[in-house]
């Protein structure tokens, strides 16, 4: 198989100045945390302002994290064909598309620049858009749609920036007139770096999410009340409901850690399993939810 990269474009370092400022904000942002949790456990001066703080820190890392994805993707983003097929590469997925469903291609001069969501459009362009006359348009390219390559099949076109696209061209044609050894079936092969699959589920992003609100809700409330809270509290009561005994005042942040540690250890675990079992990787997430709710009771209990 014959490989094209992708274009160079500006949007690349668009895509890295993007991921540098947010990297550089969360770490700011979850030393000062950090600091300020680096005294003794009952010197803590735990309040909403420091949550909000956590929660933008936690907010810039995961824009962080899709920053550099994008920038991965584009970096790795490349074009191929062979006997059978052209396909598009990013990540270790694959797009395959059958050089037998290929009936013409164009440059995009033609096409009228439609408006896309912006996010898709860092470091390069990705996702599908319908043109006015109704054509959609899956877009794998670093130029914009009227400098690209438009691959046009019997379903879906494709637009795309390969270097040297005249060469590109020229040789996509003459392995269509060459003719196909094997059928091949239009479809995106995923890799298994990122789990795909098990993110792309419905299921495990409505538990998953569902979670999270959840286990940000506890700790947010837990952070505004915190400075009102006694210095020692009682964890545990007797049968009668007296107090067993008296425990520092941020033994009772174990509650909300052990529930964010659930998630995580439900989520690798998840990720894990989904392959062979969906159905399991599903019931974990949806047990992480519920488990949210038996700590929210728990916490709801302790200090009220």
């Amino acid at each position: 198989m014959r490989r094209w990269k992708s274009q160079a474009s500006s949007r690349l370092w668009l895509a890295i100045a993007l991921f540098v400022l947010a990297a550089a904000g969360a770490i700011t942002l979850l030393a000062r945390i950090g600091l300020a949790l680096a005294m003794p456990p009952v010197q803590w001066e735990i309040n909403l302002g420091l949550y909000l703080q956590l929660l933008m820190g936690m907010a810039l890392l995961l824009a962080a994290g899709i920053f550099a994805y994008r920038v991965a993707a584009t970096l790795t983003l490349s074009y191929g064909v062979d006997r059978n097929g052209f396909y598009i590469l990013w990540l270790g997925n694959r797009t395959v598309v059958p050089l037998a469903q290929i009936e013409s291609v164009e440059s995009g001069a033609s096409l009228p620049e439609v408006a896309g969501s912006r996010a898709n459009s860092i470091g390069y362009f990705h996702g599908s858009i319908q043109l006015p006359e109704g054509k959609v348009v899956q877009r794998f390219t670093t130029v914009p749609l009227a400098q690209a390559l438009i691959l046009h099949t019997t379903g879906d076109s494709f637009a795309i920036s390969p270097e040297n696209p005249e060469t590109f061209v020229q040789e996509l044609e003459q392995r269509r007139r060459i003719g196909v050894i094997q059928q091949l079936s239009t479809g995106v092969e995923a890799g298994r770096m990122f789990f795909y699959a098990f993110w792309d589920d419905r299921v495990v992003r409505t538990a998953l999410l569902s979670a999270v609100g959840l286990s940000l809700l506890l700790v947010g409330w837990l952070a505004a009340i915190y400075p009102g809270l006694p210095p020692m509290i009682d964890l545990r009561a007797d049968a009668a409901g007296m107090a067993m005994a008296l425990h520092p005042r941020h033994q009772v942040l174990s509650l909300p850690l052990a529930a964010v540690a659930i998630i995580l250890i439900n989520s690798g675990f998840g990720m894990s399993l989904y392959s062979r079992t969906p159905v399991g990787a599903r019931l974990l997430q949806v047990a992480s939810a519920l488990i949210q709710v038996l700590f929210a009771v728990a916490l709801l209990t302790i200090v009220i």
